[in-house]
Formats: C-alpha cells, structure tokens, sequence
C-alpha cells in the first residue's frame, strides 16, 4: 500500500522510483534482510516462514537495533546501561543483542524504546517493517509547495538547510527531505530521551 502510493506520487511529480528508493537504506531503516527488501520493492510477497516467527524477528530486530546503534562518543552501548535504563537484568540484555536467547517479550518494548524504535519495530512482519520504514518517503512525497526549505521550516522549524552551493535535483530534494523527515519525526513520535 504504502510503495504504491509512493509510485503514484513519484510519477505525478516525474521522479524516478528507482531513484529515490535504496534497498539498501531501506534495508537498513526496517530492519530487514536486503534481499527479503529488494523483494518487497519488485512487489513479490514474502511467505511468512521466509521470515521466521515473532520470536524470530525480535531477536533478529534486537541483535540489528544493538549492532547498528551508537551512543553519544560512537561507541557501542555497554549492556549494563541499556539494562539500568530499561529496569531489566544486564543478563537478559546480553543474551538479546547477542541474540543467544530468545527474548522475553516484557523488557522488548522498553528495549526498543531506549533505541528510538516503536515495540512494533521488533515484532513486524518484514512487508510491514519495509512499509513502516518508507512511510517518511512517502511523507516527502506528499508535500505538495514544490519548495524543500519551506516544508522543512513549516514542518519542524528548520531554519535551513546547507547544500554546499550546489542546486539539488528534484530527486535529491525528495531524498533529503525524506531523510530530514523520517530522523525528526522519529524523535517526535518517540519522545525518548537517552
């Protein structure tokens, strides 16, 4: 649903699809495996036991969510601060990011949260993780004034925005904001703070 309407919006402007969605980035963002994500874009269905069960794709979710996430240094988190912030044992963080033991699905939400994610980000299937992660595309898509700086600044008072003199392309533009779009409304529907 959410890539059809992405596909409409692309041709009414005359973008390129191909061009603005990166499998990989999108990958990246839903937490899915690249080649379950290509396939969701060529618009193939993805057998449910393609991609594990819920327990599964917590504990895929949650080894990726730690793999990939850095503190305020760049450094890894420490297991013993993602515990004490979430009031769970240091033992059981262990064992979900090193994907050892099949989480327990009380602490997965805080877990989740500590990492900017909804708990839906652990659990979803991989077509509504992919869904999830173009929804801010489809966001930039949407607006419709045609003018990057204006959007940003009605949206999320940006005030501006530095493209090192160069003129961005209509594509490059729809990226950017897209980008700009998903970190910030991320910060604003999680409402976590580290």
């Amino acid at each position: 649903m959410t890539l059809d309407r992405i596909r409409t919006r692309a041709g009414e402007r005359g973008l390129d699809v191909d061009g603005i969605l990166d499998p990989r980035a999108l990958s990246e963002r839903a937490g899915v495996p690249l080649e379950l994500t290509a396939a969701l874009l060529r618009g193939e269905e993805v057998p449910e036991a393609a991609a594990g069960g819920t327990e599964e794709r917590v504990r895929r979710r949650a080894v990726f969510l730690y793999a990939v996430s850095r503190d305020a240094c760049g450094r890894p988190y420490r297991v013993a601060d993602i515990a004490a912030a979430i009031g769970a044992p240091p033992r059981w963080v262990g064992a979900l990011v090193s994907g050892r033991k099949p989480p327990h699905l009380r602490h997965c939400r805080a877990f989740a949260a500590f990492f900017g994610r909804e708990a839906s980000f652990l659990t979803d299937t991989p077509a509504q993780a992919v869904s999830r992660a173009l929804r801010p595309t489809l966001e930039s898509l949407d607006y419709r004034s045609g003018n990057l700086m204006a959007d940003l600044v009605d949206q999320y008072g940006l005030v501006s925005v530095s493209t090192r003199g160069r003129p961005l392309t209509r594509t490059q533009e729809t990226l950017l904001l897209g980008m700009i779009t998903g970190m910030l409304s991320a910060e604003r529907h999680a409402g976590v703070t580290r």
